[in-house]
Order: C-alpha cells, then structure tokens, then sequence
C-alpha cells in the first residue's frame, strides 16, 4: 500500500514542477548541522512517546487490546526507553545529515529529476545508510519492550546467540522495507507542506510590506510534522507488524512471520497496532519536526 501511493506523490509532483509552491534550495546543506539537529530531535521526540511505542509493540506481539495494556504500569510503560533513545539519536543523525547533503547536491545536479524524485532518492538512501546504525538497537528495544529480555544486556546475549553479528541484525531486511517507504513518504510530505506554508507566508508578509522569511514557523512545523509522520504510519504498520514478531523471536522470518499473522488474525492482523503507531508516530512529529528545524537555525552560520 506505501509503495504505490509513494510513486503516484512522485509522479504528481513531477506533473506540478512549475508550482510555486517547490522552492529552489536555499542554503548548502551541511552534515554535521543536520546530523545534530537529527539526533537531538529524535532523543526529545523517542523520550516524550516511549510510553505509546512501548502500548503499539505489546499490542503487536501479544494481542488482547485495552486489558493488555491496562496491565502495564508506568515502569513497563519506559522500559527500553535507554536503547530506544540510544538507538535513535544515532540513527537519526546519520539520516538526516546523510538526507540534507545528498537532497542538496541532487537538487543543485540532478537536473533530470524532478525535486520530489530527488527527496524521495535522497531519503531511500540515507535510510540505508543508518540502518546499519538503528537496527542492532531497535533489536534491542524490541526484545526488552515484548519482555522476551530483562535488560539489554540479556538482549544482546540472545541476539547474539541466534546467530552472532547476524542474530543483531535479525528483521534488518524488514526494518528497511519499512522505513524506505515510511521516510520517503513522510519527507516527501513534509516538505512539500513546508513549501507550500513557507510561500504562503511569505505572500502574507509581502502584502503588509514585512520582509518575508524563508524558514518555516514553529507553528506550522508542529502540524505540518504530525501530518506527514500520521500518513506515513499509517500506510507502513503491515510492514511493522511482521518486523516486530521477527525481531520478538515469535517467528523465524518473513515468510513465517506472515503465514502465523494471516493464521491468527487474517488480513486485519497487518493493521494490528496502527491505532496505536499512528497516535505515536503523528505527535512525535509534532515534538521533532520543529526541534529540527529550531536546532538548524541555532547552528545556522550567521
């Protein structure tokens, strides 16, 4: 379903290149500015949702609904909240840095892509490039958060176990081929929305004679965020749904994972946990969207 609506944002975006509402890049992205603006909006926006990404993995691996997470106290609600943070703020750097040099440098000499195949490319690959980083640790956060590891230590040790370096790696593959479409999506939304409010502000401030600017509001950020983020979940929990049971040790892989998924719930099953994803993922852009965009500011050269 995320692949699919992904080409059509592709290709209606390549139809409306001439809109205004598609500025040329304003500045020369750099990686280190990127890189810490990522990591400090993820370490804010994983600490403030732990609790509902911790309900949306249990919901996922247990099942039972409300009573299952009425019987979680506030201490299981944070657990895994070190690794899930740890396991962010690395990851989130190398893909944002990673996302802003090479969005940049196609926009700037890809002249045959259109500025929504470039983001979308840009995204893919830095996904890529960070999962390295993310999927050791969101391994981690996974065995900690479905109780099937005490501690990360214990985590590791069973990671290890299944298979060395390749049992931390365990749903890697699906990781990706959840989080290219879910980054593709929501960046390509997001910054077409960004756009779109930064032109209209600045048409506002032209008419009172005010100088426009080309940054975005922390106002705008906030919505603009939650809605490119809430879509983008949305459309990519059946990919999340298989990941969790690989990567909880409930089944040996993908082909398992999605023939104990169909034998259990049917079809529905996919969509276990997307209530809960999307009221974490939606808000969280609500906190990260605009720390991003207030870090850059901050570490803007004046």
């Amino acid at each position: 379903m995320a692949w699919p609506l992904l080409l059509l944002l592709m290709l209606g975006e390549a139809r409306g290149r001439s809109a205004p509402t598609e500025p040329p890049p304003r500045r020369e992205a750099t990686f280190v500015r990127s890189a810490i603006s990522g990591g400090a909006a993820a370490a804010a926006a994983t600490v403030v949702f732990h609790p509902v990404d911790t309900m949306k993995t249990v919901l996922q691996q247990r099942g039972g609904g409300w009573r299952t997470l009425r019987a979680l106290g506030l201490r299981e609600l944070y657990t895994g909240v070190v690794p899930a943070a740890f396991s962010m703020m690395p990851a989130c750097a190398v893909r944002m840095g990673a996302y802003e040099v090479l969005k940049a440098t196609l926009l700037l000499q890809a002249a045959a892509l259109s500025p929504g195949a470039s983001i979308t490319l840009a995204s893919a690959l830095s996904v890529v490039a960070s999962s390295s980083v993310r999927a050791p640790l969101d391994m981690v956060k996974t065995q900690v958060q479905t109780g099937a590891a005490g501690s990360v230590g214990e985590a590791l040790r069973i990671a290890w176990g299944r298979g060395g370096m390749a049992g931390l790696y365990r749903g890697a593959g699906l990781a990706l081929l959840r989080d290219v479409p879910f980054f593709s999506i929501n960046l390509l939304l997001y910054e077409k929305l960004k756009a779109a409010a930064v032109a209209k502000a600045a048409a506002a401030a032209a008419a009172e004679g005010a100088v426009p600017s080309d940054d975005v509001s922390g106002r705008d950020a906030i919505f603009i965020g939650a809605a490119a983020q809430g879509c983008a979940g949305l459309l990519t929990n059946p990919m999340d749904a298989l990941k969790t049971q690989v990567q909880a040790g409930s089944a040996g892989g993908v082909r398992a994972a999605y023939g104990g998924l169909m034998a259990r719930a049917g079809p529905i099953g996919f969509m276990r946990g997307a209530g809960a994803r999307v009221i974490w993922i939606a808000p969280q852009g609500c906190v990260y969207y605009p720390v991003y965009e207030a870090v850059q500011k901050i570490l803007m050269p004046k």
